[in-house]
């Protein structure tokens, strides 16, 4: 028995209390004595004469507020303080928290009945009416064959139609006409380039590193366009998802899925490597594929249990240790031969070099030594200590300042080279001269793409880090997945014999991707529906927790989650089944009666006016104008940029082309994504920042909108190319004119009244006909969708 009849040995225990009364209230620190006398807040403060530090004071607050979870006792001994730790780190799920709806398996329940059934063209129909005649509401009436065509071309590809396309459509009177239209939309490659911009975005994919640096990724382009002919080709997408987590374990050998990999080569480049931005690295790996993927906010579970939804702690650095082996890997993209016809030309290359080098180090090292030894004896003595301890005793933040040193210095090679006597500069230029002639034997690179791989199939070890920080390891992780969406946890087998790496990364794949998963499914069909009918079944679309939005139609959000494992995982299936109903051919006016029950449109009874992406606007402009090359893949291309806009910023750089480089004017999912310097129209019109994942862009309505479409050269040049196409294939007849540019903009002819007002404008004044074109360009018509 111990003294005072207090034993802290187990939950139970604390509970109890000794002669004093309970120490230990869940979920409540500030009531709990344990707490209270350990932070020193109650006397007698304990341990006695020494007061716990404090990142173990935040841990037995967590450990309190999270509930106080411990399911063994804690051992007596050597080990209380190793197995106490260790406890800390458990959160077990409870049965309430897995009732949670996007927790539960899917669950496929029958079309409704409904009172209107010839509205009804397939099962979304009827789930969607259903809610209505529930509410009160009645479905809008279907909108024009040309509102429709319109809305599904820039929909489906992102470009607007053509008059020959309208006409085609128009003319059309079979009754499968617009499923037909549909299906000739989904087959092009330009369908691919139009919603691998989407994904692009949850990636937060970018050319470049950002930072202070930002510099350029050589080959991210690549695995851009493996997501476009990915998307294009409608490969599964469950192996289109499997094939960015492991390609190179399911794949070993196929480029291509090597360069999905490049998925996690998408994040922020850190200058500087150590163990807490290694951390970072894996943090950024975690939040988008828990975004993306799950539509859940795992990050949150980096330095604490999730606040709000049923994440432990320990699931995030389980998660963490399937992706902690894995390293960068520009895999070449040629055979065998070529690759070591390469390596031997290098290795010759390097051989002769290496002695060259060595002497030019020689000529430096006594004039450089002398400048770090000035340097050094400048420096505060917190620095000086962290550069006398031998590395391998040094803290975290002490390994951070000696890099910080050795990277940072106050000297430049000039300063060398002005420190060197004469001849030794004139050595050093001779040897060097040597060195570029030999550099010039080096053979062309080989075409790579960005990618992972790992050393081989023994993992690195990762550890569960209390409070985030990578000086307070708890133990040592094993693979794991998120714990409240699965009811069985998924094997992590070892490897088979002769894998190059641990396979985690494809048993990972295999859970995440499958039907069992219920998160996988019901947030991939929600991002469908969110970017046909302006809005997901649930707002939230990566944030299917508590603080998340609900399902405005759970039932349906299931229905189309089953649909999409029973076609196969077809993406293009879903896109088909969404823009057939009846729900997208509906007009997208107001109705008062409707609005006064429903005026967010949560039922959809209208279709929603919205505003057209930055990169859409860009691409009607040049397709309106006859400008635009349809080229598809290949590296980035860089329209022109105001020099003063990136010019003298450190380590950036963006090109010299103009505007009238027609090379540029291609589809914008082809523009060079540089994360310090975007295009500036793309911009205005809410590009993300590629920085974190974007599951949906901002909608802003703010004057620099305006004023580029009506200030920036390149706009200007476009609207110039417009009234030329107009003179070239309209003649000079200004009502010709006036009905080709109001057919190529908005896909209808004009009408009394603004062919009035156009030819009270144009009426002999011919100079006039590129500010009528750009008027076009700033209509509202042309920059949302009806």
């Amino acid at each position: 028995m111990k003294m005072g009849e207090l034993d802290l040995r187990s939950r139970e225990a604390m509970l109890k209390g000794g002669k004093k009364g309970p120490v230990l209230t869940p979920g409540d620190p500030a009531r709990s004595a344990l707490y209270l006398h350990a932070s020193h807040e109650a006397q007698p403060s304990m341990p006695p004469g020494k007061k716990l530090q404090d990142w173990q004071i935040s841990v037995l607050r967590r450990w309190i507020g999270t509930g106080a979870p411990l399911e063994k006792p804690i051992d007596s001994g050597a080990n209380d303080a190793k197995s106490a730790m260790s406890a800390m780190e458990e959160r077990p799920i409870t049965e309430a928290e897995r009732q949670f709806w996007s927790f539960r398996p899917v669950k496929r329940t029958q079309a409704p009945q409904v009172r209107n059934r010839n509205w009804v063209r397939n099962p979304v129909d009827a789930f969607l009416l259903s809610a209505m005649e529930s509410k009160g509401l009645k479905p809008s009436p279907a909108a024009s064959k040309r509102t429709l065509v319109r809305r599904v071309y820039l929909d489906l590809w992102g470009l607007p139609p053509t008059p020959a396309q309208v006409d085609e459509f128009l003319n059309d009177q079979r009754p499968d006409a617009f499923e037909l239209l549909v299906d000739k939309l989904l087959a092009s490659s330009h369908y691919g380039e139009r919603w691998a911009r989407h994904w692009l975005d949850l990636v937060h994919y970018a050319d470049s590193g950002g930072f202070e640096y930002d510099r350029d990724f050589k080959s991210a382009w690549r695995y851009r366009d493996w997501v476009v002919r990915a998307i294009a080709a409608d490969k599964p997408y469950d192996q289109f998802v499997r094939e960015q987590i492991a390609g190179d374990e399911i794949h070993p050998d196929d480029p291509g899925a090597q360069t999905a990999t490049g998925f996690f080569r998408l994040g922020l480049e850190h200058n500087i490597k150590t163990e807490i931005t290694r951390m970072d690295e894996m943090d950024d790996i975690l939040q988008i594929t828990g975004g993306t993927f799950l539509g859940m906010t795992i990050g949150c579970a980096r330095c604490h249990n999730h606040k709000f939804d049923p994440i432990p702690q320990k699931d995030y650095y389980r998660m963490q240790a399937v992706f902690y082996s894995t390293k960068e890997n520009d895999y070449p993209l040629a055979d065998a031969a070529a690759i070591a016809a390469f390596k031997a030309a290098n290795a010759k290359v390097d051989d002769l070099i290496k002695p060259l080098k060595k002497q030019v180090d020689d000529i430096e090292k006594p004039y450089r030594d002398t400048l770090i030894a000035r340097e050094r004896d400048r420096l505060p003595d917190y620095m000086k200590e962290a550069l006398r301890i031998p590395a391998e005793k040094r803290t975290e933040g002490q390994k951070l300042i000696v890099i910080q040193v050795e990277k940072t210095r106050n000297f430049s090679q000039d300063d060398v080279l002005a420190a060197m006597s004469k001849e030794d500069r004139a050595r050093r230029e001779e040897v060097l001269a040597q060195i570029r002639q030999m550099e010039k034997q080096r053979p062309e690179p080989l075409p790579a793409a960005m990618a992972i791989t790992e050393s081989g199939p023994k993992a690195e070890p990762s550890y569960f880090l209390h409070r985030g920080s990578v000086d307070t390891k708890g133990s040592l992780m094993k693979p794991g997945v998120l714990s409240v969406a699965t009811s069985r946890e998924p094997e992590f087998p070892e490897p088979p014999a002769g894998a190059r790496s641990t396979h985690r990364r494809k048993a990972f794949a295999e859970w995440l991707s499958s039907p069992d998963n219920p998160l996988f499914a019901r947030v991939m069909v929600n991002r469908i529906w969110q970017h046909h009918f302006g809005e997901g079944i649930v707002r939230t679309p990566s944030n299917f927790g508590k603080t998340g939005d609900r399902p405005t139609h759970p039932e349906l959000l299931d229905w189309l989650a089953s649909e999409f494992v029973a076609r196969g995982w077809s993406m293009k299936a879903m896109h088909r089944l969404m823009v057939t109903s009846s729900a997208y051919r509906q007009g997208s006016d107001d109705i008062a009666a409707n609005n006064a029950i429903d005026a967010d449109n949560k039922y959809v009874w209208r279709m929603p006016r919205q505003r057209i992406e930055g990169e859409i606007i860009r691409d009607q402009i040049l397709a309106v104008a006859g400008a635009i090359d349809l080229k598809h893949y290949g590296p980035g291309v860089r329209p022109y940029i105001d020099p003063s806009l990136w010019q003298g910023s450190s380590g950036r750089t963006w090109g010299g082309t103009t505007d009238e480089d027609r090379s540029t004017w291609r589809r914008s999912i082809y523009v060079h994504s540089k994360r310090t310097i975007p295009l500036p129209m793309l911009e205005v019109f809410d590009r993300p920042d590629a920085i974190t994942h974007c599951s949906r862009r901002n909608r802003s309505t703010i004057a620099p909108q305006a004023l580029i479409l009506m200030n920036n050269s390149f706009i200007r040049m476009q609207a110039g190319e417009f009234a030329k196409r107009l003179e070239r294939e309209a003649g000079k007849a200004l009502d010709k004119q006036i009905d080709l540019a109001f057919s190529l903009a908005f896909s209808r002819g004009p009408s009394q009244t603004e062919r009035t007002a156009a030819h009270q404008f144009l009426e002999g004044r011919p100079e006039a006909l590129s500010d009528f074109c750009q008027a076009l360009f700033n209509s509202n018509e042309f920059l949302y969708t009806q």
